[in-house]
């Protein structure tokens, strides 16, 4: 996308009976991609991203889905640490980790977006603006 729409996208959208049909099969067939990226969509969410506190004593991995596969302590966090202390670099790390991996899956979705999904969505933008 140029960060800008194009110059047809700048007239408001006129609803035309006429175009009842074609904006049907232009659903079914965005309906049928989204259908299709399932199976991609799943394993991107599997994907996993690995974080860890700055002195790598606390390591986590999650999924793209934010879900905790691992948590490691290493190098004797134990000691390092008292037990509030680990338990709040547990969570900054896991937090951190999550959000990273979060914003990787909704790149790799959005790059994922069928042809016909962003035509639908930019008719709907443009219907917005009407």
């Amino acid at each position: 996308m140029s960060g800008h729409d194009d110059a047809d996208d700048l007239e408001p959208l006129v609803y035309s009976p006429h175009d009842e049909t074609r904006y049907e099969e232009m659903a079914r067939r965005a309906i049928a991609a989204l259908d299709g990226m399932d199976g991609a969509l799943r394993r991107l969410a599997a994907t996993e991203v690995e974080g860890h506190s700055r002195d790598r004593r606390v390591s986590v991995r999650v999924t793209g889905s934010g879900s905790v596969t691992e948590v490691r302590l290493r190098g004797g966090a134990l000691r390092q640490y008292n037990h509030v202390r680990l338990g709040e670099v547990v969570t900054r790390v896991l937090r951190a980790t999550q959000l990273q991996a979060r914003e990787a899956y909704g790149q790799a979705a959005g790059d994922l977006t069928p042809p016909e999904v962003a035509e639908c969505e930019r008719l709907i933008r443009r219907a917005r603006r009407s």
